[in-house]
This record gives C-alpha cells, sequence and structure tokens, in this order.
C-alpha cells in the first residue's frame, strides 16, 4: 500500500513538471510581445501607471516574500541536516549499543557498539533481520511491527553463539499521522552486573568455606518447608551436627588443615544425604540439616545411622588420615514444634545431649533431654559463683604401697555443694565447667587449697606426703599454666615433689612437642608426672621413654574385670610389665576387694587405691585415717585391721 502511494506520487509530480516547463517555455517565446504591450498600454492610458506600479511592488513583495520563506525553510533544513550529522556521530560513538529498524524488522542503523557486542562490523548488520541478536530458540513470528515501548533484561547471542546477559531499552518512533516509522532499542551487556550480583548472593547465602547454604538461607528454606508441611500434613525433621573434638586437631594441626578437614566434612555430608535435603554450616565446626517430606521417625534414624558410618572412615587431609566423629541431634515436626526458632534450638539441645552420652551418637529431642538441658543451665550459673561462696570442698583418697603396706600418698578430688542443696557429682559440672571455660579458675583454687593443705599439715607435724591433682587439657594448654602453679609452690612455700600432676593420653599426645618440654620443665622443677586413666586412650607407647613420666594408673575398668575377665587380666599385667621395664610405676586405681588385690599384687603392682582401703576422706578425717592405720597391715597378700573409721 504504501509503495502504491509512493508510485502515484511520482506519476502527479512528473505531469506538474511537464506543465510548469511548457508554461515557462511559453512566456518566454512571447515575452518580447508582452514588454511590447506593456509599453503602449502604460503610454496610452497613464491611469494604468498607478495600476502597474501597485501590481509590480505587489509582485515585488510577493516574490520577497516568497525567497524569505524559501531561505528560512532552507536554513532549518540545513540545521536539521547538522544536526542530525551530529546526533548520528553522537549515537556511533556512543558506549552503549543503539540500534534503528523499520516497521518491518528489518535494521536501518546500528552504531559501533552494538555491532562489537555482538560480534558483526556494521556493514554486516544493515538490512538484517533484528531478531539476529536474540537465540533463535526465542524467536517470534514478525508480522506486525512492536507498538509498545519496553524495558526488560534479556539473553543476546553473539556471531559466535555465545550468550550473555543484556538489558534492553526499546521506543518508537511515528510521524505525523501516528503511523509507527521506527523503533530505537538501546542494548546494554550486564555480564558484569549480573557476576557481581551472583557475588554479593553467594556471600549473602552461602559459606564462603563450604560452598553450602550458611544459617539465612537454611531459615528461608525452612521456612517454605515448613509452610508446606503444615498444608499438606507431612512431617519433617532438622538435624544439629556438632563435630567431636575437632578443636584438639584445629590446634594441634593449624587452621588450615581444619579449614580442609570442615570442606571435606561438607562434601561427605552432601553425598549422605538425599536430593532435596539441605545440609548448611552455621560456623565453626557446626552444621544443621533438613529433611522436607518424611513419612516415620524411622527414616531419620537410617539417615543418621548413615552419617555416623560415614564419619567412621578416616578424612584425607594433607596427605595425612583424620579421624572425626559427629554428634548429632534431631527435632521433629510436628512432634517437637511449628517455629522455625524453636526447632533450631530443641535440635541443638538434642545435640549435647548426644555429646553426654559419650559423643558419636544422635539422639532425638524429648522434654526429658530439655529438663536435662535446664538442670545444665543450672549448674552453668552455680558454677560461676561457686568459688566465691566458698562451695568446693577437697577430698583425699589414700594411696598404699603394696609392698610396704604405708600410705605413700593421696589423690585430691573435687567435691561441689552449692548452698541449701547436697552434693553435686563432679561427672556433671567437670565436663560443663570445661565446656564453658570454668575449669581453669577452678584448677588454680584447687592448686592453692592442696598447697595451703599440705602446709596445714607439714605445720602440724605429718610427715610429707605426694598429693596427686587431676589437670584437664583445656587447663594444662593455658599459656599461664606453669606461672601459676610455680607461683603458688612458691608463695606456700611448698616442697615441688610433694605434688604430682596427673594427666590423660590424649592431653600428653596433644601438641606432643609443647607437650614434651612443658612436662621436661615440671618435672626439672621436682613435680611428679603420672598418666591418668592408663589404657583408656590412643598413646603411643614407644612416646612414653621421651616423656619425664614417674607412675600409670591403671584405670578403673581394667581393675574391676580382675578375676572376672580374663582379657582385662592379660591387659593389666602387661601394662604393669612395661612400665616396669621403663621404670614407670604402676598405681592400680578402683580397687574394691581382696581378690583384685591379690592379684596386682601377684602382678607386682606397685601401689593401689580404692574403696577396700578408704574412700575419699574430708582433710580433718584424712588425718584421723593416717593416724589409725599404723594399726592396719598387708601380711601374707591378707589386710587385717583393728581399727575402723
Amino acid at each position: 500500500m504504501q509503495k502504491q502511494k509512493s508510485k502515484n506520487l511520482l506519476y502527479l509530480s512528473l505531469i506538474l513538471f511537464i506543465a510548469f516547463f511548457l508554461t515557462v517555455f511559453k512566456i518566454t517565446f512571447h515575452f518580447i510581445d508582452i514588454i511590447r504591450d506593456f509599453f503602449h498600454a502604460y503610454t496610452n492610458f497613464p491611469v494604468m501607471e498607478f495600476v502597474f506600479n501597485f501590481s509590480y511592488i505587489l509582485l515585488l513583495s510577493f516574490v520577497l516574500l516568497i525567497y524569505r520563506r524559501w531561505k528560512n525553510e532552507f536554513n532549518e533544513r540545513k540545521g536539521d541536516e547538522e544536526a542530525l550529522l551530529s546526533l548520528r556521530a553522537a549515537v556511533s560513538n556512543m558506549q552503549i549499543g543503539v540500534t534503528v529498524t523499520n516497521p518491518e524488522g528489518k535494521i536501518i542503523f546500528t552504531n559501533q557498539a552494538d555491532a562489537e557486542m555482538h560480534g558483526y562490523s556494521t556493514d554486516e548488520l544493515i538490512g538484517r533481520d533484528s531478531r539476529i541478536f536474540s537465540p533463535h530458540s526465542t524467536w517470534k513470528p514478525m508480522f506486525q511491527p512492536v507498538r509498545k515501548r519496553f524495558k526488560r533484561e534479556s539473553i543476546n547471542i553473539r556471531k559466535d553463539g555465545t550468550t550473555f546477559p543484556v538489558y534492553l531499552m526499546s521506543d518508537i518512533v511515528t510521524n505525523r499521522q501516528g503511523q509507527i516509522i521506527a523503533t530505537i532499542t538501546t542494548c546494554e551487556d550486564i555480564t558484569e552486573r549480573k557476576r557481581n550480583e551472583e557475588t554479593i548472593q553467594t556471600l549473602a547465602f552461602y559459606d564462603s568455606l563450604t560452598g553450602l547454604p550458611n544459617r539465612s538461607l537454611f531459615i528461608d528454606r525452612l521456612g517454605q518447608e515448613l509452610a508446606k508441611a503444615q498444608r499438606q500434613r507431612q512431617m519433617m525433621a532438622i538435624m544439629f551436627i556438632d563435630l567431636d573434638r575437632f578443636k584438639i586437631i584445629n590446634d594441634t594441626l593449624g587452621h588450615a588443615a581444619g579449614d580442609l578437614l570442615l570442606q571435606a566434612v561438607a562434601k561427605r555430608l552432601k553425598e549422605s544425604i538425599r536430593e532435596g535435603d539441605t545440609v548448611s554450616r552455621l560456623g565453626g565446626d557446626e552444621f544443621l540439616l533438613l529433611f522436607p517430606d518424611i513419612t516415620q521417625v524411622k527414616d531419620i534414624s537410617v539417615i543418621a545411622e548413615k552419617i555416623i558410618y560415614e564419619f567412621s572412615e578416616a578424612f584425607t587431609v594433607n596427605d595425612k588420615e583424620l579421624f572425626v566423629s559427629a554428634s548429632l541431634g534431631i527435632s521433629i515436626f510436628p512432634d517437637n514444634s511449628g517455629h522455625i526458632e524453636t526447632l533450631i534450638k530443641n535440635a541443638d539441645t538434642a545435640m549435647y545431649y548426644a555429646k553426654q552420652q559419650g559423643r558419636n551418637n544422635y539422639q532425638f529431642y524429648s522434654p526429658k533431654i530439655d529438663a536435662y538441658t535446664t538442670k545444665k543451665l543450672e549448674i552453668e550459673a552455680n558454677l560461676r559463683k561457686a568459688i566465691a561462696n566458698n562451695e568446693f570442698l577437697l577430698y583425699y583418697q589414700p594411696q598404699v604401697n603394696l609392698n610396704t603396706g604405708e600410705i605413700t600418698g593421696a589423690e585430691a578430688l573435687l567435691r561441689w555443694q552449692p548452698m541449701d542443696q547436697s552434693f553435686i557429682s563432679p561427672a556433671e559440672f567437670i565436663p560443663i565447667a570445661e565446656e564453658v571455660g570454668l575449669i581453669q579458675p577452678i584448677g588454680e583454687w584447687i592448686f592453692r587449697s592442696v598447697c595451703r593443705q599440705l602446709k596445714q599439715w607439714q605445720e602440724a607435724g605429718l610427715r610429707p606426703i605426694r598429693i596427686s591433682v587431676n589437670v584437664s587439657m583445656n587447663q594444662f594448654r593455658q599459656n599461664t599454666f606453669m606461672e601459676i602453679l610455680l607461683g603458688i609452690l612458691e608463695e606456700m612455700d611448698i616442697r615441688p615433689d610433694c605434688l604430682e600432676l596427673e594427666i590423660t593420653e590424649s592431653t600428653m599426645m596433644h601438641d606432643t612437642g609443647l607437650t614434651t618440654t612443658m612436662l621436661h620443665e615440671l618435672r626439672a622443677r621436682g613435680i611428679h608426672i603420672a598418666i591418668d586413666d592408663f589404657g583408656t586412650g590412643y598413646s603411643s607407647l614407644s612416646y612414653l621413654k621421651y616423656l619425664p613420666i614417674s607412675r600409670l594408673k591403671l584405670d578403673q575398668s581394667f581393675v574391676h574385670s580382675l578375676g572376672i575377665n580374663p582379657n582385662d587380666e592379660a591387659i593389666s599385667r602387661a601394662i604393669i610389665a612395661m612400665a616396669h621395664s621403663l621404670n614407670l610405676q604402676v598405681v592400680a586405681e578402683g580397687v574394691e576387694n581382696e581378690e583384685q588385690l591379690l592379684l596386682l599384687k601377684s602382678y607386682d603392682c606397685d601401689e593401689v587405691q580404692g574403696f577396700l582401703f578408704s574412700k575419699a576422706l574430708a582433710a580433718d578425717d584424712f588425718i584421723k585415717f593416717i593416724d589409725s592405720y599404723h594399726n592396719r597391715s598387708i601380711v601374707n597378700d591378707k589386710i587385717y585391721s583393728t581399727t575402723s573409721l
């Protein structure tokens, strides 16, 4: 239709031009006759002079008017052309892509930036379908021109077939009749912006070390799954995981190795869960797992057992095999709660209960566990006031030499009796004290109290006696441990050989270089060193000969089995024989009957302690026991006593 109108206009212009040419030709041909007639009329008819002069002026004015209008239009046209040229140059040099298409969708102009962005030259694009910038799979039939303005993000394709994200802005150009004559589209490559957005997204919702979702993303997913479970009346579960003794590995091998271990743990956890489950890292060595669509509690038990089994395999870090277990706590929707934070808190509570049950196991949340946690918090709160309130006591359990029958020492045992309450077992409050960082001030109080008691006994004329004090790993690792201990001995004027430190095998094997240095320095000062609960840890036996150890304490779990379990009897004999070969003495703890005593004596055990001789006693009762003990003796493998307490 448009082409037909243009053709008709061309024909009309041609006809008018021919008519104009013939008229000008005729006027020129008769020009002399017209001039002669004009002068004849002007001479014979003076009245016409005015008419001709006026007509001449009018004609001249009309010609001048036409000329000025033509000049203005020429100047305006020239200005428009210059402006268009300037605009074209500006658009051509813009850093953002600009493309102009006709109503049929053909490219009639594109600037250098747009062409280069898509891998073309400008000449290659002129006359091409504008859909060339879009992946072919997104092409739509172009029956009519675009009739609306738009702004949107899209995906464009380059000449080489690669795609990239863009931001498009399109506008239409119309003539005076409102007809669309062109579409102008700007195109901006937003690859870098998208990359930055993804980086921000990753930092905001993913853990930078493991790549796992962080707490924010986990809670978001938990909220969605919780809403779904509530609508569909489904069961779901949350699992809280904490690595056991991770801090020891981190401190021993360094944080770099610890980070590699956490990455390996994250990978193994992802491999252990189902598709659709979520594993996230809260921070440190804590992980949260989400299990939607649980049909029965047994399902989550199977997953928990699988995770514990997977953790039984060694993790390889820097060509070293590391073993780390995990404690798991589980809360169930709808049984345990319908609120996000409560579900997480309950799973956390169950995890801590799993640690209290010996680690490397899983526990489901229950009100019983909540009561246990409440009690634990109460114990922690009271512990913080126990020293100031003078609530701690020291009891002493005698140690007897099997060869001479003499009391050669005692083990100081801590007791705690909060105000207006009964005694709390050390098995309950010592782990809590270590967990919350109170073991250091408590340990310092024990050292000071033991030295004060030794001073009192010496002033009372009691012969010097060796007192053994248990030292936890957290206490031993403190930078100020040595300074505090030696300062107390000097302050109380106590002979160092009256004090014996009992450390566990795990403490001895932690950071062996530093441990060896500290133990040698302590032994050089005269302080005795004993390994407590020997046989229950994983110490290197060959390493014992390099440590300044005085004695080994045979764990009571072996002593209790004497006369019952032949294997434990063999282990006990082997430990005693090995210790003697290294010039070490052996103290058997937990001796409760004569059969155990006689077997230990036959194994050449050096010393014993246990209820067979005495329970742990308060300081005054301990003095009474020593005073009366001269009436006791070990003769012919029998215990005879004429005095009892």
